[in-house]
């Protein structure tokens, strides 16, 4: 696929004249004195106003390029060009042009600054950075709703009723686990990263859509693929200028497939989702209380009223949400792990022994300390990106040092903590003890920080603030429930030319070999987590 467009150039300067004979700029000398001269003041008193100049554009295009090639080539080599500016500014807030246009990169520190402003927006910047407003890929745009009813709904239902949805989830993961990997005790391989997303869809489907759904091989199949094709679409159109990205689906064939898979998700959602609010209304002409489910379905309509939202479009959104960032976690967890017989072994010992105790509940999974720091740790190892908290200002925004961020502007906090040395002794070894000796710490506010649902400066992981990922506590409990099933009842070990490096996947963004394979058996759990 291949778009063709012009560049703007001398035309778009005002006041550019037309004619550059030495004669004519002569003539037209003191109207430019006196332009240049209102300029001055108005420069002057915007720069007295922001306190500050505007920080310096790391990647400036040079004289033979233009902005869209310096786009492209951050899609192509970012996190090059980012460790680049990093060591250029160290602290000092700079401007970069990434993969979606210009950029504020702030230091890690102002995680803390900007975490509870709403005024500068993560719907916002992910509507615009993928695409929300081109035709058939409005799912990016659902945070937007008025009602923020993704945020909502996750924060208050789907949280409050982790405990409750504890075993239908290691159900699920029982069936699950039997579809994908078997009972074979000889020696398999598998593509992991797909075998996890298999996995993750299937868990996170039994408490979105019921435990019919999450079964429907139609709709897992449908579900998975709108998510990948939508996605991979998204990152092709990243480049492009938002005024020309609504022609891609006229003229592209993998456009047209996300709205294919797009169209057969609402096709197999739409009876489910009639027959419930038929089943709501009989009971109200009964005089009888409304069903209720306890899933994302129910949790949507209770939030909505059943107005003013897409139901299909929601679930869509939500299933993409959660199964991409979830799958990537427990696909490097797992693969890392596989490499480490001794922390396998060490993870085994603690499950038995916390589940024994309390039970396969949502207080034994907040026991699980060394899985946790495990989980914790495998982000930080293998970070899926390193400009963390996007952000679109809502309006012009005033930092405390007198940053001035202006409206529309698009801003990102650099992620490095993650990988700083200095910050974390040893921060090139994969070490799942890290964090739980961090909970051993005297320093209460470094405790805090020690938790896989915890965020700060130094693990951006889930963002951070008010606007944190608020679904991280049902990801955590998640994954922890996957893996307490899969390190007990499977045995895991790298298969041949299996690649433990990054790998760039788009912009600074980076991610283990999605070909990666592991080989598996299934053994003799020491624990029936079934009777539990």
């Amino acid at each position: 696929m291949s778009f063709i467009m012009s560049i703007p150039g001398l035309s778009r300067i005002p006041y550019a004249p037309s004619d550059l004979s030495p004669g004519a700029l002569m003539q037209s000398f003191p109207a430019m004195m006196a332009i240049s001269l209102v300029a001055m003041v108005v420069i002057s008193v915007v720069v007295m106003n922001n306190g500050k100049q505007k920080p310096p554009l790391a990647n400036p295009p040079r004289w033979n390029q233009t902005t869209l090639s310096k786009r492209i080539e951050f899609h192509r080599n970012g996190r090059a060009i980012l460790s680049d500016a990093r060591k250029r500014y160290g602290k000092q807030p700079y401007r970069l042009i990434v993969d979606a246009g210009e950029c504020l990169i702030l230091p890690p520190e102002y995680a803390v600054t900007i975490r509870n402003n709403m005024d500068l927006s993560f719907a916002k910047a992910t509507e615009k950075n993928f695409s929300g407003h081109v035709p058939g890929f409005e799912m990016y745009a659902a945070l937007l709703h008025e009602k923020r009813l993704v945020q909502s709904v996750v924060q208050d239902q789907l949280t409050k009723f982790l405990n409750v949805l504890t075993k239908p989830l290691s159900e699920e993961a029982t069936h699950a686990l039997d579809v994908i990997f078997g009972q074979d005790a000889e020696w398999k391989e598998t593509i992991i990263a797909e075998s996890i997303l298999q996995l993750v869809a299937r868990l996170s489907t039994r408490v979105f859509l019921g435990d019919t759904m999450c079964r429907n091989t139609a709709w897992l199949e449908a579900s998975k693929a709108y998510t990948v094709a939508s996605f991979t679409m998204t990152l092709k159109m990243t480049a492009l200028p938002s005024s020309v990205k609504f022609l891609v689906p006229w003229f592209s064939s993998e456009a047209k497939n996300v709205f294919k898979h797009g169209a057969t998700c609402r096709e197999i959602l739409t009876p489910l989702l009639t027959q419930r609010r038929a089943l709501r209304a009989e009971a109200r002409r009964n005089g009888k209380p409304e069903p209720v489910f306890n899933d994302m379905i129910d949790w949507f309509e209770q939030k909505s009223g059943g107005e003013g939202y897409d139901p299909a479009l929601f679930q869509t959104a939500l299933s993409f949400l959660a199964i991409n960032t979830t799958s990537k976690l427990l696909t490097h967890a797992i693969t890392l792990l596989a490499n480490e017989p001794q922390y396998v072994e060490a993870l085994r010992e603690e499950i038995v022994r916390v589940l024994t105790a309390d039970g396969l509940t949502k207080a034994a999974l907040a026991n699980l300390t060394l899985m946790d720091s495990a989980l914790k740790e495998s982000q930080r190892y293998r970070p899926a990106a390193f400009l963390t908290m996007r952000r679109q200002a809502r309006r012009t925004v005033v930092l405390p040092d007198g940053l001035v961020i202006n409206k529309g502007e698009q801003i990102a906090v650099d992620g490095f903590n993650m990988s700083d040395p200095t910050v974390y002794p040893d921060a090139h070894k994969y070490d799942i003890y890290r964090y739980q000796r961090m909970r051993a710490n005297v320093d209460r506010s470094t405790v805090s920080q020690a938790h896989l649902v915890s965020t700060g400066p130094n693990n951006l992981s889930f963002g951070h603030g008010a606007q944190a990922c608020p679904g991280r506590f049902f990801a955590a409990n998640e994954v922890k429930i996957a893996l307490c099933h899969m390190l007990l009842k499977y045995d895991w070990e790298l298969a041949e030319d299996t690649d433990l490096e990054a790998r760039l996947v788009f912009g600074e963004t980076e991610a283990l070999n999605k070909g990666n394979k592991l080989r598996f058996r299934r053994r003799k759990e020491e624990l029936d987590l079934e009777g539990l």
